[in-house]
Formats: structure tokens, C-alpha cells, sequence
């Protein structure tokens, strides 16, 4: 069963055309408005301050509702993928905050986390969900 998907924003608000899409810290009103009157849950989500993927999927946790034996690693998330898709309404948006921060302080982490959202980005597209995610930018020329 394939959801309702919304139309994602252009410019100025989405700053590239494909994944992983980056937004501007000046156009997050826009992009929450965006999204709200679009029809999709909104979910924002802080990763500035992580160390490790224990504190990524920590913060996810905080803001969207996994299974309780779902561990901390993003296999034990792509092994909660059904009941993910039970708790989770769709379309759903992830406001990603603090990339900036975590790819100066942690790059490796900060890469790894972009590539493990947009996996299950992918996963959820493929069973008819639309998951997508949009991470806050600094603005251009800083």
C-alpha cells in the first residue's frame, strides 16, 4: 500500500535538487511551512552534539517512536523496519539540526549518519512510505 507523498519544496527553500537535501537556517520557517500545509508529520531532530551513533539513533528516538527493544545501532533499525512503519505516520519530514557542527566535530560520524538516514529513506520509498529528510545549512559564505 503506497501512502499520499507531498511535493517537495524548490528553491530558494530546498538548496539542491537531489539527496541529501540542504536547507538553509534562513528558510526553515518556509520549509516547516512548507511541510505542515503540504499534509506531512514534522519531526527536528538535533545531532550537533553526538559523539557517537548511540547519541545519533538516541536523538531520533526522542522525537519518533521505536520499538523498546530496538537497540542503537542502525542494524537493530532496519530489523524494526515493520514496526516502524506501523508507529510512524506518512508522509513524515525529518528536520535535521546541527550537521554543520557534527561534520567538523565528528565527520566520519556525520557521513555515516547521512548515508544510514538516507538507506532508510530508500527502504521506506521502496514499501510506498515517504520518509524524507532535510538537514539545516549554514548559510552560504560562512
Amino acid at each position: 500500500m503506497t501512502n499520499d507523498w507531498i511535493t517537495l519544496p524548490g528553491p530558494p527553500i530546498r538548496e539542491e535538487q537531489g539527496e541529501p537535501y540542504l536547507v538553509r537556517e534562513s528558510e526553515r520557517g518556509r520549509l516547516l511551512e512548507h511541510l505542515s500545509a503540504a499534509g506531512a508529520g514534522v519531526v527536528e531532530v538535533d545531532l550537533g552534539d553526538a559523539d557517537n551513533a548511540v547519541d545519533v539513533l538516541g536523538a531520533l528516538k526522542e522525537v519518533l517512536e521505536f520499538p523498546s527493544w530496538c537497540g542503537s545501532g542502525w542494524d537493530s533499525i532496519f530489523d524494526a523496519f515493520s514496526e516502524l512503519r506501523e508507529a510512524w505516520s506518512f508522509p513524515l519530514a525529518i528536520v535535521v539540526l546541527g550537521l554543520p557542527k557534527l561534520l567538523v566535530k565528528q565527520p566520519h560520524l556525520a557521513l555515516n549518519t547521512v548515508l544510514g538516514i538516507s538507506r532508510l529513506c530508500e527502504e521506506f520509498s521502496i514499501a510506498g512510505d515517504q520518509l524524507v529528510v532535510f538537514y539545516l545549512s549554514e548559510p552560504r559564505g560562512n
